[in-house]
């Protein structure tokens, strides 16, 4: 089964707010596609604040000529077919798909998903943090922390470890081996 990771960034505090996204998608730990595209928020969420700005780098300008969330949503959905979804802290992640959907009308879409910062917790259960930077460092994972693109393909990488230290390399599988949980959007 196909395994998708996602990661968002945000304009300011609204998960509805999203100015870019990563995927990245792998078959049996080999990772197959990779997409990334900045997005224009919808006008009732394009505030910029200076604290997301310095997080991310994005600025108004750069997202002036960019799609908005319904073209980039087009271009997600077929990420999420036949797939696993996981994402690094994914209450935020799927927090911001699920806002996003609703502030543009678009119909949610369902799948199934889980947490890596759960998985790296009983992966790596000696590590003092389980956040994105610190889990691709420990791995040897290259990390261009908070580029969403990066970000999700470090997600990913980490979901890869654990199928590899596992010798499980379909996601159910190795998530049970874990005793991580799957959960619905």
């Amino acid at each position: 089964m196909k395994l998708t990771a996602i990661d968002f960034e945000t304009a300011n505090a609204s998960p509805a707010s999203v100015c870019s996204v990563g995927i990245s998608v792998c078959n049996d730990g080999v990772i197959e596609e990779q997409y990334y595209s900045l997005i224009r928020p919808e006008p009732n969420v394009s505030q910029f604040y200076y604290r997301n700005i310095r997080i991310h780098g994005i600025r108004p300008q750069d997202v002036a000529d960019a799609p908005d969330f319904r073209q980039v949503f087009a271009e997600m959905k077929p990420f999420f077919e036949d797939a696993i979804i996981c994402a690094h802290n994914a209450s935020f992640d799927m927090g911001c798909l699920r806002a996003a959907c609703q502030n543009c009308g678009v119909p949610l879409p369902r799948f199934r998903y889980f947490d890596t910062v759960a998985l790296s917790r009983l992966m790596c259960p000696q590590l003092p943090h389980h956040r994105l930077n610190d889990m691709c460092s420990y791995l040897g994972i290259d990390l261009d922390h908070h580029n969403a693109a990066s970000d999700a393909e470090g997600c990913l990488l980490i979901a890869v470890a654990a199928m590899n230290h596992t010798g499980l390399f379909e996601p159910g599988e190795m998530l049970e081996r874990y005793g991580v949980r799957l959960k619905s959007l």
